[in-house]
């Protein structure tokens, strides 16, 4: 059964009159009779009553009709997303992101969907490292990750955190980690974040300090409970919300206590709504983060890719 016939035994079905009803279908009468004869011999019988002064459907015709216009209309309606989707302003943008882009997420994603509300978005609040895996098999289009991105991903730097030490109230009086080096730290198992766990790794490597009493917890509130608690204190993303009244911060904003997230994809990825949610979300990054230094991240995601630029 061909779609076209379908839509020959609708219109014919409407109008009741081959004339009009090949006007309509941009065809000639003889060719609108062979589409009918072709759906009659596959049904098994007559579809119209025909006479010199009528065009009538039969009980199979009225049987069959609203069934072949739902399919038209299902037809119709597929080519019309497919051009929807084609020209971004349809289909699925699968994001992942974390707690250092909680704010700057939403916010584009509003403004990206008021020129596009018939876009869906699909997010997925994970770590860097899970989203890098997520994003090298498919399964996420883009990812707000900690940088540098893999080589030859397209990357956007849009925000920079650094840490921010929560300690027990009874903790007044500490001005910076060497203060700390003798108090119990709670921080985030590896297996959640590597990416965050290996930056703190690298800056405790290089303030040389070293601390005995190290536990571990399993999400960032943990750890701000367990400094509340008075029972270490820990270390969380600049990002994340702080709201316990028996914690004191102490931002740590030293070189290597910071770190760039980025707007990454793999290179390969065809979505097309992934050329313009990239801009809207270079309209909101910050401007004063440049490239860091050694890699060319400012590339659009229609651009060629590091390697074919002959970049390394």
């Amino acid at each position: 059964m061909e779609l076209r016939d379908l839509k020959a035994f609708v219109t014919l079905g409407e109008v009741l009159h081959f004339g009009q009803a090949a006007a309509r279908q941009h065809i000639t009468q003889s060719a609108l009779s062979k589409q009918i004869r072709r759906l009659e011999a596959e049904f098994g019988g007559d579809l119209f009553e025909r006479s010199a002064s009528h065009t009538r459907l039969t009980a199979l015709g009225r049987a069959l009709y609203e069934d072949a216009c739902a399919l038209v209309a299902q037809s119709e309606q597929l080519a019309r997303s497919a051009r929807d989707v084609l020209a971004g302003n349809g289909g699925t943008l699968r994001i992942g992101f974390g707690v250092a882009t909680k704010l700057l997420v939403p916010a584009a994603i509003a403004r990206f969907r008021a020129s596009r509300p018939g876009v869906s978005i699909e997010l997925n609040d994970l770590s860097t490292h899970h989203q890098l895996l997520a994003l090298a098999e498919g399964r996420l289009d883009l990812g707000f990750c900690r940088l540098p991105a893999p080589k030859g991903w397209h990357c956007l730097p849009v925000v920079r955190a650094h840490f921010v030490a929560v300690l027990p109230a009874s903790y007044a009086g500490v001005s910076g980690l060497k203060d700390l080096v003798d108090r119990p730290l709670a921080i985030l198992r590896r297996d959640k974040a590597p990416s965050f766990y290996d930056q703190f790794v690298h800056y405790l490597a290089q303030s040389g300090l070293r601390f005995q009493e190290i536990q571990y917890v399993n999400d960032f509130a943990a750890g701000i409970a367990t400094a509340a608690a008075g029972i270490a204190w820990t270390l969380v993303p600049s990002s994340t919300t702080i709201e316990h009244p028996d914690v004191l911060t102490l931002p740590l904003e030293e070189p290597e206590a910071s770190w760039i997230i980025g707007l990454i994809r793999p290179p390969g990825n065809d979505n097309p709504l992934i050329p313009p949610f990239w801009q809207t979300v270079a309209a909101l990054a910050d401007p004063a983060l440049g490239d860091p230094p050694g890699q060319q991240n400012r590339v659009s995601p229609d651009d060629p890719t590091p390697d074919e630029k002959g970049i390394t």
